[in-house]
């Protein structure tokens, strides 16, 4: 264990992450781990790392780091305009840090959330079998100024790693993504199904809870209150305002609204990235 970086300015949102907690849904506890699970695993497979390794996630920018060791490290999933004392560093290819340099990350380019691995990855206490930062569980804490953040190792790599340009997701802010059906769609009028998977919606506004939607108000042939029941990451619920709400990883583990669908797994990482007036289409699957 080696101190790599001392957070001067926390930014907008930034926590530890990896593949989640797995196995205590039935206590309530979330599974949590990376928003965007594709660009958080190809961190780790350019640096050569173990799959399931602690990065940091950022979201939206305003974050800076002092450099308090020499490492190699590599900046995967958003473009929050990195600097490196004041120069650009590339997304999606390692590059060495040395100790006293200043990391910076302004403002997202291109999707919202950015993940930052060293090699070997960050250290983090393991809570319930995860290092993923969960506040309302009380389990890790978020960034915050002053704190230390640890890697697992030394670095030993000699080479820069990177991904080809081809195999590098982008970051759209109008996606259309892969639903499956819900066994609610009864309570739902014949019409609201068929708007939901005609229309457009815009996000509003949302964290790693949830992203609240806006766009055509979808109807119940009675009312959305249910008998609560199990909820995951990706569920669409709908209450009574008829605006859909997506749950996101750090979600309520069982809901009481009715939902109109599951977004099919391979697409949740396009909806994570979405900012603010990023446009989703449904279909269904």
């Amino acid at each position: 264990m080696i101190p790599l970086f001392k957070v001067k300015k926390a930014g907008v949102y930034g926590s530890i992450q990896d593949r989640g907690r797995h196995g205590y849904q039935r206590f309530g506890v979330p599974v949590s781990g990376a928003m965007d699970l594709k660009s958080y695993q190809l961190g780790h497979y350019i640096l050569g790392n173990n799959s399931n390794s602690p990065s940091l996630e950022l979201f939206l920018g305003g974050q800076e780091f002092e450099v308090l060791h020499d490492h190699r490290i590599v900046m995967t999933g958003a473009n929050l305009e990195a600097t490196l004392d004041g120069e650009p560093v590339p997304n999606w290819k390692s590059f060495l840090v040395f100790s006293g340099q200043v990391l910076r990350f302004a403002r997202p380019l291109d999707g919202s959330i950015a993940y930052l691995t060293p090699e070997g990855g960050f250290y983090s206490e393991m809570l319930l079998g995860s290092a993923s930062v969960y506040p309302k569980g009380l389990l890790g804490t978020p960034l915050k100024k002053g704190m230390i953040l640890y890697g697992n190792r030394a670095h030993r790599g000699k080479f820069q790693t990177g991904l080809c340009f081809s195999e590098r997701p982008e970051f759209d802010q109008q996606v259309e993504v892969e639903v499956w059906r819900s066994p609610h769609e009864h309570l739902f009028t014949k019409d609201a199904v068929e708007t939901f998977f005609t229309s457009t919606y815009t996000l509003k506004t949302g964290d790693r809870m949830g992203y609240l939607l806006e766009g055509p108000q979808l109807e119940f042939i009675k009312g959305s209150d249910i008998l609560s029941e199990a909820t995951q990451f990706g569920t669409i619920q709908v209450p009574n305002s008829g605006q859909p709400i997506i749950l996101m990883a750090d979600a309520q583990t069982i809901g009481g609204y009715a939902t109109i669908g599951k977004i099919a797994q391979a697409d949740l990482w396009k909806v994570a990235q979405l900012k603010r007036g990023g446009e989703v289409r449904f279909k269904r699957r």
